[in-house]
């Protein structure tokens, strides 16, 4: 690897954090923090900084996160080229950001590639650009659509009276003979009893759900108050990430009893989770579909679509944007350029102005002492 030369990463650091303290910075709670959009030739970066406690981390693209000061650790010769641009790129900005700051973040705003901003697109609109981004309605017929929909728009069912563990594992062999494509690479088997397919196919940290009497509804109750389930995953019955799995949990219901809720948010189980729906209400297992309305938005195509930065991470960007908005699912702009070639032009034009944009949060305001600096440097 070629030596970095000149001053020492922790040094670049330093001298980049000077820069920044130098704009007013905005609040967060306790922490204080800035942001950036750098530019280096066609290339952007955002840059932000946030400080807690004396302590700055510093975060751009998709370099590992900076935090200075790092007390006994060494130099860092990989971040050298980088800390240099963005110093660069941030003395550009303070010139003219100092000449005038308004003027300064309208004309950034003009020219941020609007692949870099974030926004939400109505999903009617995205599948039009989009026509095979998460295709449910090839997967779901319009019989099982119509049939979601109006369990959906249904109210409570009501407290169920007794719950146990054999009632449980009843709704589970329900749930997983709902799906046995999802479980064909696991050797899948239909007929077999709830408890079994639990045992095969759930998380595993069942919490020792597995071990109580099946048909006593005070074992179930004694177990359910108990610290034995508590950092277990007893009701992850599809395994999956953080929000990738689909819950089947027996909880008690406000006004006495128990309720079973079907808890699953994000799309990519979003068929899988209805299929689960459709056979509950077939073997008149009353339960609660969690996300009604999310789930109902995007069914009709009538949700907000989160529209993130290129060099973004889809998976989680869904939890960037304000809750009231409900944004469920999030795509790059450029995957609508790269679907339509030839109209990138066209497109931009109309996206710029279809897409609902997130407010941009940029430093560009010097503090008075910095402004009063640049002033005096600048008189003869």
């Amino acid at each position: 690897m070629k030596q970095d030369q000149g001053p020492g990463t922790k040094r670049l650091t330093a001298d980049f954090l000077a820069l920044v303290r130098r704009f007013i910075p905005w609040h967060d709670g306790a922490d204080s923090a800035w942001g950036f959009w750098l530019r280096e030739g066609r290339a952007w970066s955002r840059v932000t900084v946030r400080r807690y406690r004396g302590t700055y981390f510093i975060a751009g693209g998709d370099a590992e996160a900076i935090t200075h000061p790092e007390r006994g650790r060494g130099e860092y010769p990989e971040r050298g080229e980088l800390l240099r641009s963005w110093l660069h790129g941030l003395r550009l900005w303070m010139a003219e950001a100092a000449r005038d700051p308004v003027g300064a973040q309208a004309d950034l705003l003009r020219r941020l590639p609007l692949s870099m901003r974030r926004g939400v697109l109505l999903r009617r609109n995205v599948k039009a650009l989009l026509p095979d981004w998460l295709p449910t309605e090839r997967e779901l017929g319009s019989v099982e659509r119509r049939s979601i929909l109006g369990i959906l728009d249904r109210g409570d069912p009501g407290p169920i009276p007794d719950m146990t563990a054999e009632r449980f594992f009843k709704y589970c062999r329900v749930a997983y003979q709902a799906n046995p494509r999802t479980f064909r690479g696991l050797g899948f088997k239909q007929g077999l009893a709830g408890r079994d397919y639990y045992r095969r196919y759930a998380d595993g940290r069942d919490g020792g759900l597995l071990a109580i009497e099946p048909r006593s509804t005070e074992a179930f109750r004694r177990w359910f108050d108990s610290k034995e389930r508590f950092g277990a995953h007893p009701w992850e019955i599809y395994r999956g990430g953080n929000s990738t799995h689909i819950d089947l949990s027996a909880c008690r219901h406000p006004t006495g009893g128990w309720t079973v809720l079907l808890d699953a948010f994000s799309s990519s189980r979003l068929v899988e989770t209805c299929r689960i729906a459709l056979a509950l209400d077939k073997a008149m297992l009353p339960f609660c579909p969690a996300h009604r309305e999310s789930y109902k938005k995007r069914l009709l195509d009538e949700d907000w679509v989160g529209i993130v930065p290129e060099d973004s991470e889809i998976r989680y960007a869904w939890q960037d944007f304000p809750r009231e908005w409900d944004v469920a699912d999030c795509i790059q702009l450029q995957w609508i350029f790269e679907a339509n070639p030839g109209r990138n032009r066209a497109l931009s034009s109309k996206l710029r102005h279809l897409i609902s944009w997130l407010p941009e949060h940029v430093s560009a305001h010097l503090t008075p002492r910095s402004c009063v600096s640049r002033r005096s440097r600048t008189q003869p």
